[in-house]
């Protein structure tokens, strides 16, 4: 039987004996090394046999030090990493992908975690439902908004989203503020609709 050497980047001590006891409960996966910020993920990599790593994307309070973690852990080489968490934003979903992530889970689905461990070992990793139900909504949403909105709105909309003002919008487009305020309603209309 082959052994998955499994890094646990986690650093609340009590989930982290909660995942550590829960992964080597399976006679495949292995703990070898746990890290409670990316600088001692980064050692503990350099120092062990990591085959997958499970990296928190909260690692210190009010930031997704997480990601940061795993994208300098895929500069370094090592393809597979998993992130949890216990946020199932879309950005933050996507911005996971992007620093190298192949899957994502929520710690409310911890009990998904071996064979999440072991498909992306395979290199046959899956996207959890927890990540899959948000991207899927997003995907539907944006081809909605594709259909129903003239590509002015499109570009109102996008600039909002950009968590812009309408003051700003009015600026970057040349309109008016009441022009962008009377385009924003009607979005809103639509996307209600």
């Amino acid at each position: 039987m082959t052994q998955i050497n499994v890094m646990l980047v986690e650093d609340d001590p009590v989930w982290e004996d909660c995942l550590s006891s829960f992964i080597e409960r399976e006679q495949d996966l292995n703990v070898v090394s746990c890290a409670a910020s990316k600088e001692a993920a980064i050692r503990a990599y350099k120092e062990n046999d990591v085959d997958v790593a499970l990296v928190d994307v909260m690692l210190s309070p009010n930031e997704c030090d997480g990601l940061d973690t795993a994208l300098e852990l895929k500069q370094l080489g090592l393809s597979n990493i998993i992130m949890l968490t216990a946020l199932n934003d879309k950005e933050i979903i996507l911005d996971a992908f992007d620093k190298g992530a192949v899957n994502y889970i929520t710690k409310t689905s911890y009990r998904d975690i071996p064979r999440a461990v072991r498909e992306a070992y395979g290199d046959h990793p899956g996207i959890h439902p927890d990540a899959s139900a948000v991207l899927v909504a997003e995907l539907k949403k944006e081809r909605k908004l594709k259909y129903i909105l003239t590509p002015t709105e499109r570009e109102v909309y996008d600039l909002r989203e950009k968590g812009m003002n309408k003051a700003e919008i009015a600026k970057v487009l040349f309109k008016s503020v009441e022009t962008v305020k009377k385009q924003i309603k009607q979005i809103q209309i639509k996307i209600r609709g």
